[in-house]
């Protein structure tokens, strides 16, 4: 009887998970009204910060704007920005209420979903067919756009919460459709600022690029599967049958940083428009694009600044060290509490400095080869697809094999 229900509970997730991805999907083809699409869309294109931000959240425009066009943007920053508000007070945020907790991200989310929405606004707000009664001066059919935009956003957030309670793989399956659909588009397309927009690429670019996306899925499953394993002293519990241990994945920040790379790189550049006289626009006309050395440089740095920055989130060594020290547990010859702290830490940034040696070598040798190269500059935001489809999978598979084994579970 245990095992028929786990088995029903096994089926019941991959159908809501497929329900949602369809969901998904639907909503990415219910299409604005009162808004050109093939208007819309090239404005949209023009603008690479909206373009990359939606490629690789799940939103996506490549046809037309539509009520999933802002995609899981302001859930995944939501939930970063909450990360980091917990780092900065770990006692007083687990004092707060589940419920308390969930409430503060959903309105961290729904403050970025707007502040998204109004730049996605702002790109297409010539793009009216029609033209409505003003309310406060704006138009009629743009603030109904606007609207929409934001409520599918928000059920875009509420999808991906019941996809991480009730489905496998979290929020993450959601934007796998979505990613793998625009992986041509990186590809021909590329982010802009600087790249080039192929049409077609030669045999030998072909070749090239077939063999190093089979070797960058091959090594990115393989270092997403590694990890260090710190063995634990638990006075507590007595097992004779296997080591306790602490596990700290080789790729501690996930694909995280892929996603959020190009979108913080474009941000000066957007900011500059507002002021397109100044010295900082000239700068960032100049330096903050893929063509040159300087720009490449920054580029990169904002990679590895990121890898630290969600290394350190998604570990939360300050409360690993907390859960040791009030379960008991140890490890053997480091102090429980700030010593344990900082030993984790340690390990965190070995890790991460490894792991940003491999992020490095992805990103920046098509860059510096699409220098000399055109076309090859793409290459990287095909990579970038390629590790965030791979976490997610990986993520999944982890998901169904453990729900899957616990259905082959007898008890004597």
């Amino acid at each position: 009887m245990r095992k028929r229900s786990e088995k029903n509970e096994l089926i019941a997730s991959i159908m809501f998970t497929l329900f949602m991805i369809v969901l998904m999907e639907l909503g990415r083809q219910i299409a604005i009204p009162a808004l050109d699409s093939d208007l819309s869309r090239k404005a949209l294109n023009a603008s690479p910060l909206l373009r990359n931000v939606t490629m690789l959240t799940g939103g996506g425009q490549s046809r037309f704007p539509s009520l999933f066009s802002i995609g899981l943007g302001p859930y995944m920053t939501g939930m970063i920005l909450f990360q980091a508000i917990q780092l900065i007070n770990v006692d007083a945020m687990s004092k707060i209420s589940d419920q308390k907790r969930g409430f503060i991200q959903r309105w961290i989310t729904l403050i970025i979903a707007i502040l998204q929405t109004l730049q996605f606004i702002f790109a297409i707000r010539k793009n009216i067919t029609l033209a409505g009664d003003k309310i406060f001066g704006f138009d009629f059919n743009l603030v109904v756009s606007f609207m929409i935009l934001v409520a599918g956003a928000m059920i875009v957030a509420w999808m991906s919460d019941m996809t991480a309670k009730f489905g496998v793989g979290g929020a993450g399956v959601l934007i796998m459709p979505g990613i793998i659909t625009n992986l041509p588009l990186m590809v021909f397309r590329g982010p802009g600022l600087g790249t080039n927009q192929i049409t077609s690429f030669s045999t030998n670019l072909w070749i090239a690029l077939g063999i190093s996306v089979l070797v960058v899925f091959v090594a990115t499953v393989f270092f997403n599967k590694a990890e260090l394993r710190i063995p634990l002293q638990r006075p507590n519990v007595q097992n004779d049958f296997s080591e306790s241990y602490l596990p700290i994945r080789f790729l501690t920040s996930g694909s995280m940083p892929f996603m959020f790379t190009t979108t913080v790189f474009m941000i000066p550049s957007y900011i500059a428009n507002f002021s397109p006289d100044s010295g900082f626009s000239r700068f960032t006309q100049a330096y903050i694009n893929f063509n040159n050395p300087v720009g490449i440089t920054i580029y990169c740095g904002v990679v590895v600044f990121l890898s630290y920055a969600f290394s350190f989130m998604n570990l939360q060594t300050e409360r690993q060290a907390e859960n040791l020290k009030k379960s008991g547990d140890y490890i053997f010859g480091i102090t429980p509490g700030k010593d344990t702290q900082r030993y984790l830490n340690h390990h965190v940034v070995r890790l991460s400095t490894a792991a940003n040696g491999y992020f490095l070598v992805v990103v920046a040798t098509p860059l510096i080869i699409g220098l000399y190269v055109p076309g090859v500059t793409n290459f990287t935001f095909a990579y970038a697809s390629i590790l965030i489809l791979v976490t997610i999978m990986d993520t999944t598979l982890d998901q169904l094999k453990t729900m899957y084994l616990r259905t082959q579970y007898d008890l004597l």
